[in-house]
């Protein structure tokens, strides 16, 4: 038991202890065992209110023991409906509840749910709700009313073990106030805990409903994010790519000589194969962010030998067993195609300002490892005109092997040239990941 639970209980129960022993010489030994009894019941009072509060009834008569009755009296009227389904109280609409796991609806809530039968509309559901919430409402008010009835006339009213009392008016009035303030004051304590406590969990389902509609929002504002992403690639890059595509095709039937041919063939090729990238890409950006499908890495190890060989032939790969379909079916798909895009942005920079460059291409497997290196020498020829570029290649490219918790380095080589290298993990952190 908590000790903010605790301690109030143990101090009541010494308060109910110390007045049946201060009062103990009042009565014979049947009045005794009654406040001792009725003492004795504050301890199941969580768990048994009801039969805590009947047990306290002899006690009240006695007309001197009072902490225990009002003790059992203030534990139903504070006890919810929350609190008194989970200490399965005959009017709770739904059976003993309960804690509920982080992130899911407070108890209030799926009180109100269960009290809807199923198949019902909205509308109707709504009216179902109010119905039953009035009708437990109701119930609950008249236990509590009846029970603070039924204290304050049995600690008015006589009874045989007692001396006969005085029934003059000024003793009547005084033993009608002193009943109801008996009755009343823990029922009104009572009553205002139990609001308290049905206030915080109100307030508690708002926070939560607010913290839902903000992940909601921000869901939204990715998805118009991503969708209008998706519209920018499809209405201008694919355009322009699909231009290309089709401009190289013509150019590739009406040109005159092999060389000619073969250029044209082999930008047809590139834009063919960038325009499946786009289309793959506009496609994951409109998948919803909560679809639950898995999303496609995209081009793995099986890619990199068709990498070096459109390279040229100054492009040499060491690529052993790790491109094996067997060796690369155990790695991780986003290591993968990390790999992949750092061998194809080294070897486009590479020919943007290192032409005719001798390259080595390096993709080694060893332990937990993935090891991708691009090495290049100085350039063989001038680099043609300066294409436009965003300088954020090397950025995408160390971003990609930071988040698989690897290492990136890009750096001018000692013998002159350019170095790009990876490291990327793959044991089995990286994988459950």
């Amino acid at each position: 038991m908590k000790p903010r639970v605790a301690l109030p209980d143990a101090a009541l129960f010494a308060l109910s202890a110390t007045e049946v022993w201060a009062t103990r010489s009042f009565g014979g030994p049947v009045s005794f065992a009654f406040a001792a009894l009725g003492t004795l019941a504050l301890l199941f009072r969580h768990r048994f209110p009801l039969i805590a509060f009947a047990a306290t009834l002899p006690a009240l008569s006695l007309g001197y023991i009072w902490f225990s009755p009002m003790g059992a009296l203030y534990e139903i009227a504070a006890g919810g409906p929350d609190r008194h389904r989970a200490q399965g109280w005959p009017f709770s609409p739904a059976g003993p509840s309960k804690s509920a796991p982080s992130g899911t609806p407070p108890a209030g809530s799926s009180a109100r749910a269960a009290l809807v039968p199923p198949g019902t509309t909205a509308a109707t559901s709504s009216a179902t709700l109010a119905r039953s919430g009035e009708r437990v409402i109701s119930r609950r008010a008249l236990l509590i009313g009846g029970c603070a009835l039924l204290a304050a006339t049995v600690s008015c009213v006589p009874w045989p073990f007692r001396a006969p009392a005085p029934w003059g008016l000024s003793d009547t009035i005084l033993a009608v106030m002193l009943s109801s303030l008996l009755a009343l004051a823990p029922t009104a304590l009572g009553l205002f805990a139990a609001s308290r406590r049905e206030l915080a969990e109100r307030l508690e389902e708002l926070a939560a409903s607010r913290e839902r509609e903000r992940e909601l929002a921000a869901e939204q504002a990715v998805v118009r994010e991503r969708a209008r992403l998706a519209r920018e690639m499809h209405d201008t890059v694919a355009h322009h790519i699909s231009l290309i595509a089709v401009q190289s095709g013509a150019l590739e039937a009406t040109a005159r000589g092999p060389q000619a041919r073969a250029a044209a063939g082999a930008v047809r090729e590139l834009s063919r194969d960038a325009l499946d990238e786009l289309r793959r890409m506009v496609g994951l950006l409109r998948l919803p962010v909560t679809s639950g499908q898995p999303l496609d890495a995209g081009p793995g190890l099986a890619g990199i030998p068709a990498l070096v060989a459109a390279a040229g032939p100054g492009t040499h790969g060491e690529l052993p067993g790790t491109m094996a379909p067997a060796d690369a079916a155990r790695l991780p798909s986003d290591v993968q195609h990390a790999a992949y895009r750092i061998v194809q942005e080294a070897l486009t920079n590479i020919r943007k300002h290192a032409p005719g460059a001798e390259t080595r291409v390096l993709v080694r497997h060893s332990g937990d490892v993935l090891v991708v290196e691009v090495r290049n020498g100085p350039a063989s020829a001038a680099p043609g005109p300066a294409l436009p570029s965003g300088g954020h290649g090397l950025a995408g490219l160390r971003e990609r092997a930071v988040q698989l918790g690897g290492e990136f380095i890009a750096s001018p080589a000692a013998t002159g040239g350019f170095l790009v290298r990876a490291t990327l993990p793959v044991g089995p952190a990286v994988e459950a990941a």
